[in-house]
């Protein structure tokens, strides 16, 4: 039981003992403050919600460096809340006590982001506030998250629509435009939809081209220290056996050759038999084949040894240029496009395919490697183009389509009552 008493300098001091049966004290100016405290703190004594009101006193700075120490996480996930972190909140709360940092502060941070960020980003950084002050408020450091009810600007970035491609542009366009020497994990992505990890991450160990399908059972990660292969998929739904179709069969057989390689070899290996770099593959195979496939700006051919290259840039408006020779102005164009369709939009792609053609949803969940039928749904399948004709067709030469007779009235029979 606490109590209150007065001190020689003529306040009035609340003291109790905390969960721990250590005695505490504060100091109020009048007597009704010190009481009326008190009757908070015994109250969350019973409850089971006491939070010590010296315990806010800790830094921002100090209780963020505990909290990313105690975290397990991948590789990628913590590099990237390690950069977030240093670049945007410790500069402006690392010598903040956690008691100090308000609604009301957290709101104007929010907004000054928003001058410079992009939402997606601004919504980032709110979150990861927002989960250190939970854990503070675990920590029994604080009573309660100030981020709650701030207002983030919303994140459209999910709202645009995914790209897809159709079978007739993948095989007619885009996939002759890729080197031989890469055709086949572009034809992976498509013909299995596997992720990038995956395609980068696979072993000919779990390629079996007789009974033609795949197993995904693990995947490459890629951060700012190099590739690794983790031996786990993203999910425990990402392990699965995906069937191939033909062409892709055909394209890894061309790529195995005469020879039976070690099953722990990856089948997209690079020059030294590491995983790929996603990064380095985009810059130099993947939007180079999308221009000679004319799916990212254009290369016209506008007089002897004249090139002119022309892409869409950031501001919404085509650029161009001539160059010398088509590689130059191809080259540029690759560099230069803002957009294009992302090597993960043949994912997008794959799925769409499949539930356009009748594969139940659950069965495209399975291949698709998701735990949710949702995230199929919601996330990978995308109405294509001629989905008016499709729904048409439905009810086209149907016998059960009503069709109205014709019966003219006579002339005395009265009209229907319709009232």
């Amino acid at each position: 039981m606490g109590f209150v008493n007065k001190t020689p300098a003529g306040t009035y001091r609340a003291n109790w003992r905390d969960s721990a049966n250590r005695q505490k004290a504060k100091t109020f100016r009048t007597k009704k403050e010190a009481k009326a405290f008190l009757a908070e703190v015994e109250g969350a004594l019973n409850k089971g919600t006491y939070v010590d009101p010296h315990a806010g006193k800790v830094r921002f700075g100090e209780f963020a460096t505990r909290w990313l120490a105690g975290r397990s996480v991948e590789a990628r996930t913590a590099e990237r809340t390690l950069s977030m972190m240093r670049t945007h909140l410790l500069p402006k709360w690392t010598d903040w006590p956690l008691a100090q940092i308000d609604h009301l502060a957290v709101q104007e941070w929010v907004t000054d982001l928003r001058r410079t960020l992009a939402p997606a980003t601004v919504a980032k950084c709110y979150g990861l506030l927002s989960m250190v002050l939970q854990t503070a408020i675990r920590a029994r450091l604080i009573a309660v998250n100030p981020t709650e009810g701030v207002k983030v600007p919303r994140n459209r970035s999910g709202e645009a629509r995914p790209a897809t491609v159709s079978r007739e542009v993948f095989f007619g366009k885009l996939l002759p435009a890729v080197p031989a020497e890469h055709r086949a994990i572009v034809a992976a992505a498509a013909g299995t939809g596997l992720r990038w990890g995956e395609c980068a991450g696979l072993a000919w160990g779990s390629v079996d081209l007789d009974r033609a399908v795949l197993r995904v059972v693990q995947v490459a990660v890629e951060t700012h220290g190099g590739v690794v292969v983790r031996p786990y998929p993203k999910t425990r739904a990402g392990v699965r056996t995906v069937p191939m179709p033909a062409f892709l069969v055909a394209e890894l057989r061309q790529r195995r050759g005469d020879t039976e390689p070690d099953p722990r070899a990856l089948v997209f290996a690079d020059r030294d038999g590491g995983p790929l770099r996603r990064s380095n593959f985009r810059r130099r195979v993947w939007l180079p084949s999308l221009v000679r496939a004319g799916l990212l700006g254009q290369v016209v051919e506008v007089g002897p040894g004249r090139w002119r290259a022309v892409w869409p840039g950031r501001a919404g408006v085509d650029l161009s240029a001539e160059f010398g020779t088509e590689q130059a102005a191809a080259a540029h164009v690759a560099t230069e496009a803002v957009g294009g369709l992302r090597f993960h939009d043949l994912r997008h792609s794959y799925a769409t395919w499949l539930v356009t053609d009748g594969v139940p949803i659950n069965l495209v969940q399975r291949v698709m490697g998701h735990e949710q039928a949702s995230t199929t749904l919601d996330r990978y399948t995308h109405t294509p183009d001629d989905y008016a004709d499709r729904v048409r067709r439905t009810f086209a030469d149907d016998p059960l389509t009503f069709d109205p007779p014709e019966r003219p009235h006579g002339p005395d029979e009265p009209p229907s009552d319709v009232s």
